[in-house]
């Protein structure tokens, strides 16, 4: 029961990061757009993504009710393949995961595969339109995210990194960073388009936001019963993500009350925001000092990007990259500074590099698409009317007999 309800809270932080969006997209749309986000990664998961992400989980975890979730599809067929592991393969439709355990994990996946078809959603909305958005919320949602989620968690290869290729423990996110270095990817091959004007972000729901975010991480880190092979003090997790989301909001603070004269909320929102999303993946590596450092590094990034990349670039609507994405990225390195293990930091990098670029390919690809549908889309009308006029001959012998 207590999972379930843990479950149940961390569904708060799509709600909460969708509260940072009102920058980005009219109320109205980013209403519209955070309830598609939950609609898409429900039914995505229930298609394909619980498959993909979590069909070779009883590899890594033996348990009854993971019995029937033991294939790991991978594209070597010679040496060591449960080291490369590219997607769960059993479990689509939830086919032979009726189990409480493998219930269990689905529902704690969905928030963050929510999360992360909202922010591709956000991305793509107002640089494309609804449609192009939905379809990109869509592919995170059946394939991406959960593939994220495979590579990172459920036994696929950036886990196995150090047995593979001897980089450290493997691919190390405790509590789901990758979830946020997704959609940072696609937002990367996203920042070279124009910007549109959008409202301005709201003081007070900025402040909303981060409360949401903090209310449901809680929830979103203890839920998982990951966490209980993976020996992770549920209190102390929290502990650390909660001072490192203070740290990033007491910074975000100053910063604000020094440049504006006065404390904003929205400054402070992001701030918990930047240190929240930074924390997750080292969670059990961090002493509480570490944590506070990572915060106050995460929310200087934060800053300093969307002065660059917002302010003075004119790009990433809302700051969403600069709040979510890059603490993220800072996030998932910081832990090679902290994990005892030789080569953790290459493990680290290798990870990160390889979500960035699915996430980056997967945007590029979905632009690229956009721009042949709306080239054919232009040209089929025009031959349409060039048919059915009649040409310049005809209508200068039809003014001859005339005469």
């Amino acid at each position: 029961m207590f999972s379930l309800i843990a479950a149940s809270l961390s569904l708060l932080v799509p709600l909460g990061v969708a509260f940072f969006a009102w920058g980005a997209v009219s109320r109205r749309e980013v209403g519209l757009m955070t309830l598609l986000a939950y609609l898409i990664a429900l039914v995505g998961m229930a298609a394909t993504g619980f498959a993909l992400q979590f069909g070779g989980i009883g590899i890594l975890i033996d348990h009854p009710d993971l019995s029937a979730l033991v294939w790991e599809w991978t594209p070597l067929r010679q040496g060591e393949l449960a080291y490369w592991g590219v997607a769960g393969w059993m479990g689509f439709g939830m086919n032979g995961a009726d189990t409480p355990l493998a219930a269990l994990l689905f529902l704690t996946a969905l928030a963050p595969v929510t999360v992360s078809a909202l922010l591709a959603m956000m991305t793509f909305w107002r640089r494309f339109s609804a449609f192009a958005a939905v379809v990109m919320a869509a592919w995170t949602a059946l394939m991406l995210a959960p593939l994220a989620g495979n590579w990172t968690q459920g036994g696929g290869w950036l886990m196995h990194l150090g047995e593979s290729l001897g980089a450290g423990s493997g691919f190390l996110d405790d509590a789901g960073a990758s979830f946020f270095l997704l959609p940072a990817g696609m937002a990367l091959a996203m920042l070279f388009l124009p910007r549109r004007t959008a409202p301005e972000s709201s003081e007070a729901l900025g402040a909303g936001g981060a409360v949401l975010l903090l209310l449901g991480g809680v929830g979103w880190i203890v839920a998982s019963p990951l966490h209980l092979w993976l020996e992770i003090s549920p209190a102390q997790a929290v502990l650390h993500t909660f001072l490192s989301a203070a740290a990033g909001g007491f910074i975000a603070l100053v910063y604000g009350w020094f440049v504006w004269r006065a404390p904003s909320a929205i400054w402070g929102g992001r701030g918990v925001a930047a240190g929240f999303v930074a924390s997750l993946a080292g969670i059990s590596w961090m002493h509480p000092l570490q944590a506070l450092l990572v915060g106050a590094v995460a929310t200087w990034i934060c800053i300093l990007s969307i002065y660059f990349i917002h302010d003075r670039w004119g790009r990433d609507d809302g700051g969403l990259f600069s709040t979510f994405g890059l603490p993220a990225l800072w996030g998932v390195l910081a832990v090679g500074l902290f994990a005892p293990a030789p080569g953790q930091m290459r493990a680290q990098v290798v990870g990160a590099l390889a979500l960035l670029l699915m996430g980056f390919l997967a945007a590029f690809f979905l632009q690229i698409s956009v721009a042949l549908f709306s080239l054919i889309g232009r040209k089929r009308p025009q031959q349409i009317n060039q048919a059915s006029s009649p040409s310049s001959d005809l209508l200068d012998d039809y003014a001859g007999g005339e005469g």
